[in-house]
Order: structure tokens, then sequence, then C-alpha cells
């Protein structure tokens, strides 16, 4: 007779199998062998014991085709057990035409192989954005190593960001252990006992686990087995970071497709496509974002076009992505499957969250830049900014945000169009206006702030009392107006577009002295349009003149000298209705320099004169520095270096009320009195002074053509290395700004070089 601890009791041909409790007295010489695990079978005259067998009598004789069920002294008599299940394989199927992930997949194995070799748990967690390709993943990667697992792999959906409720632990375990073949009737009914038979069945084994869509570290823990010798798989919209420093999870965050896989996904690798059939994959791919599930979508609507060439159903596609809101209707698919469309797979993750989290992710929809801050969040929720980082950061781990930056955050392009969409339909009219109102007011005060301290002489939209919380530092202030400039010029245009027009102009005219520092004309002139067409609508005559003002100034710089003076002499005429000198003032000042840029230097001569007058009477030493060196510009302009030199002078002469960009510009012209005079040795010594003004001041293109001038000082005095290391340096300043001038100082550095080779082969006509 053979005699099992534990197991299924399976008696045939008449043999009998036994459940009960084995005295301690028993004898397994006399009744058998004994075996501690596994299932006991009894074949024809023996029996078979699972559980514990307590015989106190010997067994003699046959029974044949007799099935008791019953206990006899303590003896259970089981009937016929079923077969043991087989070893369970549940994986989901691989996604067709699986692709990219080599560098994830690698990253994957080689964690695999150092959890073995330091016998650790092997937890993988994949992380993102619904739609990017989690569940495709882990699936993909499992079926590839299944063959290291030989006890199987099990499977559940948790669905903790799925339509309806996530599945409970409890649910999962019971399914888990059946598969395990656990009867039902020795499943315990509590969770805490389950996880415990859990992992005592699975300790030793070697098996995979793949726990899909998982909602938080407590839905999963108690799913994970102990053992080392298995591998769990997490997919979730969450990072589960608690669970990765618990276990010391490898986590993987999951981004979408690059551009050059996004587009050999649509075009299917196709040979010799034509460069405007490539150029409209990429454009589908931008708009998809290049998220797996939209493009699978895509390739799917593609397919069913019926039209000849790739580019004609392209095309047809790129007129329904238009733009992002109508983008989520046309990613539906074409079955009806909800699970496979997009507004729905981002509604299970908008829907399974807090009230709070909610609120904040759909108004941060509203926001018009590409990124945000936690500022920009605190004033669209209207909350502490302490509160706004802890939304914000429990975001990012639902892989509803994703970091850009330092303490910078962006939506996936899709999910903002979805935010925004949320916007409209859950939020109340009068709260979305409320908050873009609060958001374009942070802005403006930020702005002004940091205006205030770029430009402390001049005129600013807020009152000192409307100011906001200063900067601590020059250098502060400009990387906060660096940092925020595409979202400043996004405000501009929002505000106007909502119809904030008070809020739009005041905005645009806040952003003038960072456009100026980092000579970005073009922008300058598009937030001065703007603000103009504001300012009339809104009748305010005030902001119409210090816009018509600031445009003047733009079109200057970029050279269109005709319109400049036109949009001056307008800016001058309304400020003298309003009986604004300080306005007229600077209005003159804009349009003496359009005019010196015309060659018109009589009528720029008088016009500078007026300007000055007004500044001096008005104690304004700022505007009055600015004055005097407009006025050098004229005389050295006149072929007067004498008054020209004695401008300069006087303008420097006011540094302590100037701005830095103020004393850069004075320092540039006594560089050219120096240059007009024929002192190269003084010319280029001002110039490098010029130039570390204008770096000081946060105006690369000055610094850049400061040490151009000097260069060519340098290289006029014979001094050939220091001429190409300045000029270098002019050109490294203009390649980071994009300037095309930089060509220009490529060819002049080029030109050094040669020069310097000729002379030295001069030097040493035997080439020795």
């Amino acid at each position: 007779m053979t005699v099992t601890h534990t197991g299924d009791a399976l008696a045939v041909d008449g043999s009998t199998a036994v459940s009960g409790v084995r005295s301690p007295g028993a004898d397994a010489a006399e009744f058998g062998p004994v075996s501690d695990t596994g299932h006991a079978c009894a074949t024809t005259g023996s029996i078979a014991n699972t559980g514990h067998l307590q015989i106190d009598t010997t067994f003699s004789g046959a029974a044949h085709t007799v099935v008791q069920t019953g206990v006899i002294n303590g003896l259970t008599i089981g009937d016929v057990a079923p077969a043991p299940l087989p070893m369970p394989h549940q994986l989901p199927p691989r996604v067709v035409g699986f692709r990219d992930r080599e560098a994830t997949q690698n990253t994957l194995n080689a964690n695999l192989e150092r959890r073995r070799l330091a016998d650790e748990p092997a937890v993988v967690i994949m992380s993102g954005m619904g739609g990017v390709g989690k569940t495709s993943l882990a699936v993909h990667w499992i079926h590839a190593i299944a063959d290291q697992f030989p006890d199987g792999q099990l499977y559940a959906n948790l669905r903790g960001f799925s339509d309806g409720p996530a599945t409970p632990a409890s649910q999962v375990l019971e399914q888990f252990l059946r598969a395990l073949d656990v009867p039902a009737d020795r499943i315990p009914d509590d969770e805490d006992s389950r996880t415990a038979l859990f992992r005592s069945i699975t300790h030793g084994r070697s098996l995979l686990l793949l726990l899909d869509n998982a909602l938080d570290a407590r839905q999963v823990r108690p799913l994970i087995p102990s053992a080392s010798t298995s591998l769990t798989v997490l997919t979730s919209r969450n990072r589960l970071a608690a669970l990765a420093v618990q276990l010391g999870a490898l986590r993987i965050g999951l981004e979408p497709f690059d551009d050059r896989v996004a587009i050999q996904m649509l075009t299917g690798d196709r040979e010799g496509l034509p460069a405007a059939d490539l150029l409209l994959a990429d454009d589908i791919a931008r708009k998809c974002g290049y998220l797996p599930l939209t493009l699978r979508i895509i390739l799917e609507r593609l397919a069913t076009r019926g039209l000849d060439s790739f580019g004609d159903c392209a095309a047809e596609v790129i007129g329904e992505l238009q733009d992002a809101r109508a983008a989520l209707d046309t990613f539906s698919p074409l079955d009806d499957d909800s699970s496979m469309e997009l507004r729905v797979v981002l509604s299970w993750s908008y829907a399974d969250i807090p009230d709070d989290l909610a609120r904040t992710f759909r108004l941060l929809g509203l926001h018009p830049g590409a990124d945000f801050s936690a500022a920009d969040a605190a004033a669209l929720a209207a909350v502490e900014q302490a509160e706004a980082v802890r939304r914000l950061d429990r975001l990012v781990q639902l892989s509803l945000l994703e970091p850009s930056g330092r303490s910078r955050f962006r939506f996936h392009d899709l999910l903002r169009a979805f935010a925004a969409e949320r916007a409209r339909e859950d939020e109340p009219g009068t709260e979305t206006s409320l908050a873009r109102r609060r958001l374009l007011a942070a802005y403006l005060s930020r702005t002004d702030a940091a205006d205030r301290v770029l430009a402390p002489g001049r005129r600013h939209v807020l009152s000192a009392e409307e100011a906001g919380e200063p900067f601590s530092s020059y250098e502060e202030a400009i990387a906060w107006c660096d940092s925020e400039r595409m979202n400043s010029m996004a405000m501009v245009r929002a505000a106007a577009a909502n119809g904030e027009d008070g809020l739009c102009w005041r905005l645009a005219m806040a952003l003038i002295t960072p456009l100026v520092l980092r000579s970005y004309h073009a922008d300058r002139r598009e937030v001065c349009e703007i603000a103009l067409d504001a300012a009339r609508r809104a009748g305010d005559s005030w902001g119409e003149a210090w816009s018509l003002m600031s445009l003047g100034g733009a079109l200057r710089e970029l050279g269109l000298n005709h319109e400049a003076a036109e949009k001056g002499r307008e800016a001058v005429a309304l400020w003298r209705v309003l009986g604004d000198a300080e306005g007229e003032g600077k209005s003159l000042n804009n349009l003496g320099d359009a005019l010196i840029a015309q060659g018109r230097l009589v009528e720029a001569t008088q016009v500078i004169a007026d300007a000055l007058r007004i500044r001096r009477s008005l104690g304004n030493q700022r505007e009055t520095a600015i004055s005097l060196f407009l006025l050098g510009d004229l005389h050295l302009a006149s072929g007067d270096p004498d008054s020209a030199e004695q401008n300069y002078r006087q303008s420097l002469e006011l540094r302590a009320m100037a701005d830095r960009q103020t004393i850069g510009f004075a320092l540039t012209g006594l560089a050219h009195v120096a240059l007009h005079r024929g002192d190269l040795d003084s010319a280029q010594a001002a110039f490098g002074e010029a130039a570390d003004a204008h770096e000081d001041s946060g105006y690369p293109n000055g610094q850049a053509i400061a040490l151009r001038s000097r260069a060519r000082c340098l290289s006029d005095l014979g001094r050939l290395e220091d001429a190409r290391a300045t000029m270098a340096r002019a050109l490294a300043l203009l390649q980071a700004a994009g300037d095309p001038m930089s060509d220009e100082v490529q060819r002049e550095i080029e030109e050094l070089g040669a020069v310097q080779e000729e002379r030295a082969g001069s030097e040493d006509p035997t080439g020795s």
C-alpha cells in the first residue's frame, strides 16, 4: 500500500482511495511507502492516502468495483478524484506586427540574468500612459523567454484602469490556485490565507506571472510569489514606486515610438515610397502621438480606404486628424471594440482618480503652453503650490502627465486634447473662465516682476501695489523668462482668443525687455501686433499707444525702418493726445533710431533732441541714458566722433540707473569712435569691454557683434591667433541663437586660417 500525506486521492479498478490521519505509531514498512507531496493514486488492491491517515487496523483481501465514502474509525474513504489539470499556459497571444523595444528587451534580459545569478525574486514593472504598448511588450517578451520557466504562465487582467471596478487580489488568488490544481474546497475564504497558500504552492516552482493593468501596489502585493525561481511582470499606468522600492523591482517607463519606427509601422516597410508619401506618414505619426495603439487603429483605417496608393489613403486620414479634438473621434476602431478606442482607454484612467486629481487634470488641459510648472497648476486649480506639487506628482505616477524638465511637466498631445475636452464637458463655463484668468494673471505678475529686475527704470504695466513677488537676482529673472518664453507667447495668444484683452496687451508689454535681450524680434513683433489689436478692441488708448511704440521698436530691429518710423509717429501723436510725456519721449527715441537707420540724420537730430529734453525734464535717468547713446550714434553717423564720444561717456555716467544693455550699447559706441579714429588697439579693447557688458546683460547678439568687431581689429593688428579665437566665440553665440550671420562669421574664420597658413609658409619657405 502507498500512503501520501498530501494531494488528491484517486481510486481505480476496485482499489481504495483513503484520506485520514495516520497515527504516530504507524509503521511505514507495514503500510508501504509514504509520499509527502503529490497525488495519491491507488491501483488494483492498493490503498492511496492523502492527508493525515490514522490507521489502527490492517486491511486484507481485495475489493472490486466498490467505492465507499465516509469515515470509518477516523479513516475517510474518498470517491474518484478528477484528473490533474494541465500546466497553466494563460498568456494572451502576441500582438501581430510587434515592433521596436529591442533596447528595452535587452535591458529586461540582462536584469533577469542578474537576478537569476543572485538568486533573487525577479519583478518587473512596466508603466506608461494608456496605448503606449505596455501589455504588448510584456506579452511579447514573456513568450520569448517562456521556456526558461517550465512550470507555466499565469495571467490576470487586474482592470486597474478599465471600465468597472478593479479586480480584487482575493479573486485573482482563487483563479491562480485553481489553475495550479488546488481543489476548490481547499481554497480559503480570506485573502491573507489565500496569499499564504499561493506562496506555499508556488515555492520551488519556476513560473511566469503577468499581472496586467494593475491599479496600485496594494492590489498586486499578495499576487507576487516569494520564490526566486519565478518571474512576475506588472503593467500599470501607475509607476508603483513604493512596490519598486520594497521589492527592488526593475521599473521600465515606456515612451511612445520614435518617428522612424512609427513611419515604418504605417508604411509597412514599403521600399521606394515617394518622399511626399513619407512626409504624409510622418504627419500622421505625429498626430497619433507615436502611440502604438493609435498607430494600429490608423493602420486599420488606411487598409479600408480602398484607394490605389498609400499617399491617397494617407491624405484622407490626414484630413480627419486636423485638430486634436477631432482626432479623438478618429481614433475609434472599425469594429466598435471600446477597449481599443482611445477616448475610452483614456477615460478609464480619468474616471478612476479622485475628484481633486481629476479636476486638476482637466484644468491643466486649458494651459496653452507646451509644458507647465507647479505654479501654473496652482493658479489653474486655485490651490497652494505645495498641494499643486502633490497633485502633479500623483498624475505623473498615474501616467497622465510626464516630467519635461526640472519641476516642469507636460501632457502627451492626445492626453492634452482629452483633458481639454473633459474641461469643456465636466467643468462649468464660469470655472474655466476663472481658471484661465487666474493663470494669465499669474504670468503677468511674474513677467512684470522679471521686468522690474531686468529694466528697473522702465515703465511697468502693473503698479507697485499690484507687483508680484520679486526675483532675487538679475540672473534668476532672465532664467525664468528663458524657461517661460514659449509659454508666455502662448499666453498672449490665448488671452486674445479668449477675450481677455486687458490682460493680453499688458502681458505683451511686460514681455518686451526679455524678448529684446534675447533678440527674439519676430516674437516681439507678433506680441505687439496682438497687443495692439487687443487694446483697440478694449478701447484702451494707453495700451494702444504703448503697443504702437513697442511695435515700432520691433520693426526697427527687423530692418523694416520705414514701417518702424510710421508706427513711431503714430505712437508719438497718441501719447501727445493722452498728455503722457514719458510715453512721448520713449516713442521719440524709437522714431529717432529708425530715422538714423534710414540715413535721415537731420530729421533724427531734432527728434532725439526733443526726446532728450523730455527725458531730462522728467528726471528719468534710464531713458536719458538711452537718448544720449542714440545721440552718440547720430553724431558718429554724421562724422563727428568727438561729439559722439561725449554723448557715449555721458550715457555711461548714468550707468547706476541705466539698464545693463544700455551700458553695453554705450561701450560699443566708444569702441566705434576709437575705430573711426584708427586707434585699433583702443578699439579692440573697447569692443572686448562692450562684449563683457552685453554678456552681463544677457544679450548674446550684442556680445557676438562686439566680439566679431574685436576680432577684425585684432586681425588688422596682425594678432591672427587671437582674432580666430575671438571670432570663434562670436560664432558659437550666433550658432546657439540660430542667427544666419553665423555663415558669414564662419567664412571669416576660414579666411583668417588661410591667412595664417600663408603667413606661416612665407616665414618658413623650406617647409621644415
